[in-house]
């Protein structure tokens, strides 16, 4: 697929077509659904791009982010019929809205797919889910150890940046010392501390935006297990369908179709 500096084309459109924007950390290889799965299914007039991370050692800031993808966007020219924002990337997806509303004299539709403001618990979760993906590498018993390990860090007060740190740590422990038992290539244990390392970057900017007025004039579409926590949306639809799936199921394209659908092409 077209790669663009900040964004990953999904869906290329027709002549004269509105843009879809959606907001995601999406990596390779994870089990949830991912907003590839659901743009092959929306109207094909319809240019989607999935936003991806600056690259660069270090951490980008909310309104890194922001600038870098709301410029690509405003260079294209094209109207933004509607921003997507999946879990954490809602936050940054309410944001990106109100810059394009304010700047193309109209708001683009905003839907938040299973909306999410970051905590270390839900860290620690991916946190768990990443080890459980490296049992072939690892042993039982190095899994529950990381795992164990990376609970008892997370207190109470925990800050959520540091704790990101003690992850990395972790893993790195962890998975390094399995690599070299195992004499794999120590370059792919990089590339996957690197990305688990800029995940918790973008987190950590997300987290530091308030959401409140912006998911006023959003949608929320929750799976039947939604995550808490989150402020409310202005309206909400649930779809009776698993976290993991939401993406992908025929149900949420449709209801996605029906709420930026409404919105008419020139």
């Amino acid at each position: 697929m077209t790669q663009l500096s900040g964004w990953k084309v999904l869906g290329s459109g027709r002549a004269g077509g509105d843009l879809v924007l959606a907001v995601d950390f999406a990596t390779t290889g994870r089990s949830n659904s991912a907003f590839s799965d659901l743009a092959p299914r929306l109207d094909p007039a319809l240019a989607v791009w999935e936003t991806r991370q600056g690259a660069g050692a270090a951490p980008l800031s909310a309104e890194d982010h922001l600038a870098l993808w709301d410029g690509k966007a405003a260079a294209d020219g094209r109207r933004v019929r509607a921003v997507l924002g999946y879990c954490a990337g809602s936050l940054f997806a309410g944001e990106l809205a109100a810059r394009i509303a304010a700047r193309q004299g109209e708001a683009p539709h905003l839907v938040l797919l299973e909306p999410e403001v970051p905590a270390p618990a839900g860290l620690y979760r991916d946190f768990a889910a990443m080890m459980d993906q490296f049992a072939s590498v690892l042993t039982p018993d190095e899994v529950g150890a990381a795992q164990r390990e990376a609970d008892a860090a997370r207190t109470d007060d925990v800050d959520f940046g540091a704790y990101g740190d003690v992850l990395v740590r972790i893993f790195t422990e962890r998975a390094g010392a399995a690599f070299a038992r195992e004499q794999l290539d120590t370059e792919l244990l990089d590339e996957f501390v690197a990305v688990f390392r800029s995940y918790v970057s973008y987190l950590d900017a997300a987290r530091r935006i308030d959401p409140a007025a912006a998911w006023r004039t959003g949608t929320a579409v929750r799976s039947r297990t939604p995550s808490a926590g989150a402020p409310p949306a202005g309206r909400t639809v649930d779809v009776d369908v698993d976290h993991a799936d939401l993406l992908r199921d025929a149900r949420t394209a449709e209801v996605v179709g029906r709420l930026i659908g409404s919105y008419a092409t020139s």
